[in-house]
C-alpha cells in the first residue's frame, strides 16, 4: 500500500513539472539557436568589411570617389581614406555647406549585407514607418560638432548640393573604426542614402543659392 502511493506520487509530480521541464529545454534550445545566429552574422566581421569596401573601390567610377575631409587637409593616399558615392538625385543647389553650417538632411543608415539582411541592417533613419516625403522631417547636425556626424558623413556634406540625394559607401576607418556603437559592430562599413535638403551658418538662411 505504501509503494503504490509513492508511485502515485512520483507520478503526480512528473506529471505536473513535465511542461516546466518542455519549458525549460525550449528555451534553452531558443536562447542556443539566436546566439549561434548573432555569432554567425557577424562572423570574420572585420574580413568582410575589408574585403566588401576593396571590391567597391576598385569597380567604382574614380570620379565619385572622394578623399576624407580633414582640419589638417592631410594627404590621404589609402582606398580606406576614402568615401564612395552614387549620385542617386541631383539638386537645384550650387552651393556646399561649411564644416561650420548646421545641415538639415534626410537619411538611412545600413550595414553591408549579412546572412539575414542582403540589403543591409538598416540601423538608423530619420523617419518613422515609410518614408512620405510631404510629412517626414529632416533631422538636424551641426556638421563640425565634436560629438556629431562621423568623418564620412562629414567629407560627403561638404560636397553635396540643396537637394542632391547621394548613396555613401564610408569604410569603417571614417566611421567608428574599432569601436562598436549601439547596433553597429565593431569594423562595420556604413552605407547612407543622404538627401541635403537645406544648411545654414549661425544666421539661418545664409548664403542661399
Amino acid at each position: 500500500m505504501k509503494q503504490s502511493n509513492n508511485n502515485t506520487v512520483e507520478k503526480w509530480v512528473r506529471v505536473m513539472f513535465l511542461p516546466f521541464y518542455l519549458f525549460t529545454l525550449l528555451s534553452l534550445t531558443v536562447s542556443c539557436s539566436e546566439s549561434t545566429d548573432a555569432i554567425d552574422e557577424y562572423a570574420d566581421w572585420q574580413s568582410r568589411n575589408d574585403a566588401y569596401f576593396e571590391q567597391q573601390y576598385q569597380s567604382h567610377d574614380k570620379a565619385n570617389v572622394i578623399r576624407k575631409w580633414s582640419l589638417e587637409e592631410a594627404v590621404a593616399t589609402a582606398h580606406t581614406d576614402h568615401i564612395l558615392i552614387d549620385k542617386l538625385k541631383e539638386g537645384t543647389g550650387t552651393k556646399s555647406p561649411y564644416y561650420t553650417d548646421t545641415v538639415s538632411i534626410h537619411y538611412v543608415g545600413r550595414l553591408i549585407p549579412s546572412v539575414s539582411y542582403p540589403a543591409g541592417y538598416e540601423f538608423e533613419k530619420s523617419w518613422k514607418g515609410t518614408f512620405d516625403a510631404e510629412t517626414a522631417v529632416p533631422s538636424e547636425f551641426a556638421v563640425g560638432s565634436s560629438d556629431g556626424l562621423i568623418n564620412g558623413m562629414v567629407t560627403a556634406l561638404l560636397h553635396m548640393h540643396r537637394g542632391d540625394r547621394w548613396r555613401v559607401i564610408v569604410p569603417y576607418q571614417l566611421a567608428y573604426g574599432s569601436t562598436a556603437r549601439d547596433d553597429i559592430p565593431a569594423y562595420s562599413n556604413l552605407i547612407f542614402e543622404i538627401e541635403l535638403k537645406d544648411f545654414w551658418s549661425v544666421k539661418k538662411g545664409d548664403r542661399k543659392d
